[in-house]
């Protein structure tokens, strides 16, 4: 198979950007350097790639296909088990990052493939984690990935329901990329989509199902710290009405195409 014949292949299915996916695909399962990737002409014949361009062909996510993803300056393992990390979760971390003090705490709810909390604590001195999921499966991946980092011994895993176990201890931040998408709109997905577990998407009918179980919760760390969530582009009042009905105040966080994407909640002070 020749790299032009695997873009046109995927491009047939419906792949925005197939001959860049193919040449991904031949990268990695050819190791062929970046200059051979320019010929269109460029052939592979190994099974390993035949097999991989046919799970594309399904619709199958590239990122599960590969087994990672580059998340905020590193390269995570991702597996079906776990959400696949999006650019914009960094908006998240990179609040995170710049907020908190050196030896922070903090709790990362629905941590799936861990990259929130573990990107934090790489990035901030000293700083240790607690990363929790329902799922053991995303938990396996959080800890490999906590493996690859380096960061095992600054990182706790709790396999639990987030929105009925509360985590004792005093934490500088909360932070949470929660399923959020609504019911209806989870219909209306892309394909690649329903490859990655539902759990991890859907919250509810209007998308606040998570926001309204953990924020009463952790309402004590807003005090001195922060609790901070990934939101959907039109959720912040519903978000900014969770948080005042807990008697915390909610500033919106833009991402880089100026949507709302992360909402902090604090206590406001008197």
């Amino acid at each position: 198979m020749t790299l032009k014949e695997a873009a046109a292949r995927l491009t047939a299915k419906g792949i925005e950007d197939g001959r860049a996916e193919a040449r991904r695909l031949f990268r990695h399962f050819g190791s062929f350097a970046d200059y051979e990737l320019l010929s269109p002409t460029l052939e592979c014949d190994s099974e390993a790639l035949s097999e991989a361009i046919a799970r594309r062909e399904k619709r199958e996510p590239l990122q599960y296909i590969i087994g990672e993803v580059d998340f905020y300056r590193e390269s995570y393992k991702v597996t079906p088990d776990c959400l696949i990390p999006r650019q914009d979760t960094e908006v998240l971390v990179d609040y995170a990052v710049k907020n908190l003090p050196e030896g922070a705490r903090i709790l990362d709810l629905c941590t799936g493939s861990g990259c929130v909390g573990l990107s934090v604590i790489n990035n901030v001195k000293g700083a240790t984690a607690v990363l929790l999921d329902i799922s053991e499966g995303a938990l396996t991946v959080a800890k490999e990935n906590a493996e690859r980092l380096g960061l095992s011994d600054r990182v706790t895993l709790v396999c639990c329901d987030a929105t009925k176990t509360k985590i004792d201890g005093r934490f500088d931040a909360v932070l949470s990329n929660p399923p959020y998408v609504t019911d209806s709109a989870y219909k209306e997905l892309e394909a690649e989509i329903y490859f990655e577990p539902k759990l991890a998407f859907v919250g509810g009918t209007d998308g606040g199902d998570l926001y309204r179980a953990i924020t009463p919760l952790y309402s004590d760390t807003a005090n001195e710290g922060f609790i901070a969530y990934e939101i959907g582009y039109d959720q912040a009042e519903l978000i900014t009405e969770i948080a005042e009905e807990n008697d915390l105040s909610a500033r919106i966080i833009p991402d880089l195409s100026g949507n709302s994407r992360v909402a902090v909640l604090r206590k406001e002070k008197p």
